[in-house]
């Protein structure tokens, strides 16, 4: 047997031995990928007779017994019949659940992050790993880490919102989660897309990034170095993006200086789908594909997704030449095979479907998605104690196209969103070509009308996922005794107002209207928000406010339900109706969650994970803008100055970060810092008692925020610290304590080192950025250059029962 078959042996002794028997063909092999997009498995001889290190799985696919035959069948061809043996690494999106038919599909990346809860989205990501292993996957493109500060950019669906404290703990807990502690039973996270990619110029998808290199260390790498830290992170994906003139792909000083060297990075970088085309077109950087491979190869990226274009067999002719030295090549390749060694690839190559069947549909599962689900709806506002509603209501009017929707609990990267953009395809007459041409090859060309969900593919996703139910559907279910009606109205998207009487009518003749509005979320012309769906207006789309205005005119009780992958930003809705929730795509127990919360049985406890513009004209908008700019600098001094901002309308936002309303009421009392006078490598204690104040249970999200009160650098107006879900009955008060590292301060100096300096800082705990309920102060009374690696990165929180002061009962 050779060495490098011998699971005995060290990772290292194995990984020598392989590469010394491997042909320069073969090597290239394991550094590039395949994609195919068919109703039947290829024949992988035929595209692949030497092998390869990677493989994209979008076959779309009736079953999971199919998929576990696909995975089965290219293992056992690369296993069996090629030279070497060596299995591939299989790659799906997951950032929602596992791509393909019959795995659970969570809410969207934004409303996990409005659960303001790591622990729930480590949970998450620990089922999807398992149901990733056992189907044969083994590498998830995902998380997304972009810190997105900009609305228009359709992409902010697929993060964790604006904030690098609150990305950098979500992100980790996802890690966590998918890798495990113990890598042979774990998937490859693939931290996306390093760096900067949620803040390009003009919001538009793939476009020029103007972020400062401060603010790219500071802000956007955060959470990537967060995960590196505390997560061992092991795959990255670089950004479409250029950065100072340099396109990310290609680029040392992203790919090696600051990954590797500054952040410590020890896995391997893979490409972002056709990210090497665009070193030829559009950014025009080098005039062939050869060029483009050698410049991303040397730069460090290690694997080109999804074809071999740029790293290709005719590389041998750049090291044959001294053009391309073979140890860079070598050097990319060794980073792909050790981890498969590590993650014990080798030794356990294959799908096992019988324990697969055991993970999916399972109870349990279908509990934490609904409870997902309930911690991420946002109540906005809710005037007149509109919510709860009572089950006695007689007549109930669901209406907009939302309603009656199963397409509408998804996001982008779902596998309903697969479905629907393949179907549309079909029903468009257009077809996959085969092997390798995948979504990112359709003119996603916005045509005015929006493509409504065809009838064909919502009876395709209610087949895949039985249990998923709109929510009209699960409304009939849940009021038994109510009279539910349904009237669409309009379209999602598109001018066409023909439904608008008919859902006038409706819910005039109902007691209470439920009015659904809000984008949809998914590729190209199919839909309003998504990858490549970017917008200059991020207002509702089509006629939804003309549609909202109808329904208002009738003055009936009406709750808002806006479902979106973009916050709402219409000023109308917001000021006229008492009573909105931000519903974002909340999966597949999606509608069953809203109906308990609609009803009381759940409390609202969904926080903002972004900052709410009232317009496009207030961008760039978000909490942590640095003094003096924004809405945080309306009205400072100045010789000429505007106290609300603009001298046409107010700067402040429709709605602030962190803000989320609940049924009940909570009170904030005393705040103890219990050193007030800290070193710079020191540790901050903070405590405060919260109590439930109101009628009913409920969970608040306590936050803490701080401030530098004078520094060298021009620094934010305050800075998340940390946060923590605090639950409590009905009159009972709990303890919060945070634990953050004096680093967590840190910024980059004037000589660009990683800084913590002497001086005062206000700590807050509040209820939102804007809500803050109690202030102390402390003094940190030596400053010192620090290793930012091991920075913090956010505050840990615990939650105590308060001995002293327990409510009777």
């Amino acid at each position: 047997m050779a060495n490098y078959k011998d699971s005995s042996l060290p990772v290292e002794e194995r990984l020598k031995d392989l590469m010394q028997r491997m042909t320069f063909e073969e090597k290239i092999d394991q550094i590039t990928c395949l994609v195919t997009i068919t109703e039947e498995i290829p024949d992988f001889k035929e595209y692949v007779p030497n092998g390869i290190g990677n493989v994209g799985a979008f076959t779309v696919a009736d079953s999971v017994e199919e998929v576990v035959k696909y995975a089965d069948k290219l293992q056992r061809y690369l296993v069996n019949e090629t030279r070497l043996g060596i299995p591939a690494l299989i790659h799906c999106e997951a950032c929602a659940g596992a791509q393909y038919t019959e795995a659970d599909v969570f809410p969207s990346a934004i409303a996990q992050a409005s659960t303001f809860d790591p622990a729930i989205v480590e949970q998450m990501a620990d089922i999807i790993r398992r149901q990733m292993l056992y189907v044969g996957f083994r590498q998830a493109l995902s998380p997304v880490m972009d810190v997105d500060r900009d609305p228009r950019w359709g992409r902010m669906t697929e993060t964790y919102g604006e904030d690098a404290a609150l990305v950098s703990a979500m992100s980790s807990a996802f890690v966590r989660g998918i890798q495990s502690e113990d890598i042979k039973k774990g998937i490859l996270a693939t931290a996306k897309h390093f760096a900067g990619h949620g803040v390009t110029e003009g919001g538009i998808n793939m476009g020029r990034n103007l972020v400062s290199e401060r603010d790219l260390l500071e802000i956007h790498c955060k959470p990537f170095q967060c995960a590196i830290t505390e997560a061992n992170l092991k795959s990255v994906m670089n950004s479409y993006c250029s950065i100072n003139g340099e396109p990310v792909v290609g680029s040392k000083k992203m790919l090696t200086e600051i990954l590797r060297n500054a952040l410590g990075f020890r896995g391997f970088v893979v490409s972002d789908y056709l990210s090497l085309d665009r070193l030829v077109d559009p950014f025009s950087v080098a005039a062939t594909f050869e060029e483009a491979g050698i410049q991303a190869i040397e730069a460090g990226l290690d694997v080109e997704y999804p074809r071999p274009k740029g790293f290709h067999y005719r590389m041998k002719e750049a090291v044959n030449d001294g053009r391309l030295s073979i140890s860079v090549i070598d050097q990319a390749v060794e980073r792909v095979l050790r981890l498969k060694f590590e993650m014990g690839i080798f030794e356990n190559p294959y799908p096992d479907l019988r324990k697969l069947k055991k993970t999916l549909h399972l109870e349990e599962t279908e509990r934490l998605n609904e409870k997902i689900a309930e911690e991420s709806f946002i109540l906005l506002k809710n005037e007149n104690n509109v919510l709860p509603l009572s089950k006695q209501i007689k007549k109930l009017a669901v209406v907009g196209p939302h309603a009656d929707n199963i397409r509408s609990l998804f996001g982008t990267f779902s596998y309903p969103a697969v479905i629907d953009m393949t179907m549309s395809r079909e029903e468009d007459g257009q077809d996959f070509e085969e092997p390798g041409v995948i979504i990112y090859d359709i003119d996603q060309e916005y045509i005015g009308q929006v493509r409504d969900t065809s009838p064909r593919v919502n009876k395709q996703i209610q087949k895949d996922f039985p249990k998923a139910k709109t929510l009209y559907q699960k409304l009939k279910e849940y009021l038994p005794d109510t009279e539910v009606v349904f009237a669409k109205g309009i379209n999602c998207a598109g001018t066409e107002l023909g439904g608008i009487e008919e859902a006038v009518r409706a819910a005039a003749d109902a007691d209470v209207v439920l009015l659904t509005l809000g984008g949809k979320n998914g590729w190209g012309s199919t839909s309003t928000v998504g990858e490549g769906v970017d917008a200059t207006d991020i207002d509702l789309p089509g006629a939804q406010e003309e549609f909202a205005r109808k329904i208002y005119g009738l003055h009936k009780n009406t709750v808002v339900l806006h479902y979106d992958g973009r916050p709402l930003s219409n000023e109308f809705t917001a000021s006229h109706f008492n009573a909105i929730v931000e519903v974002w795509q909340p999966g597949e127990m999606g509608s069953s969650a809203l109906c308990r919360l609609l009803f009381g049985e759940v409390n609202p406890s969904g926080r903002l994970p972004v900052t709410v513009a009232r317009n496009t004209g207030q961008l760039p908008i978000y909490y942590g803008l640095p003094r003096g700019s924004g809405y945080v600098a309306a009205g400072h001094t100045g010789m000429i100055r505007n106290k609300n901002g603009y001298i046409n309308d107010t700067a402040e936002p429709l709605y602030y970060f962190g803000h989320g309303l609940s049924y009940t009421s909570f009170e904030y009392s005393d705040m103890k810092i219990e050193e007030k006078v800290v070193r710079a490598s020191s540790v901050i204690k903070v405590e405060a008692l919260i109590k439930n104040t109101g009628d009913c249970d409920g969970t608040e999200v306590v936050q803490m925020y701080f401030t530098d009160a004078v520094s060298q650098m021009v620094r934010p107006t305050m800075e998340l610290a940390g946060f923590a879900r605090v639950e409590l009955k009905k009159g009972e008060e709990k303890k919060v304590r945070f634990e953050m590292k004096v680093s967590q301060f840190a910024f980059l100096n004037r000589d660009m080192q990683w800084f913590v300096e002497k001086g005062n800082y206000i700590i807050s705990l509040g209820a939102s950025c804007r809500d803050i309920r109690l202030q102390e102060q402390l003094q940190v009374a030596d400053s010192a250059v620090i290793d930012g690696r091991t920075r913090g990165f956010y505050a840990k929180a615990e939650v105590v029962q308060n001995i002293s002061r327990r409510s009777k009962p």
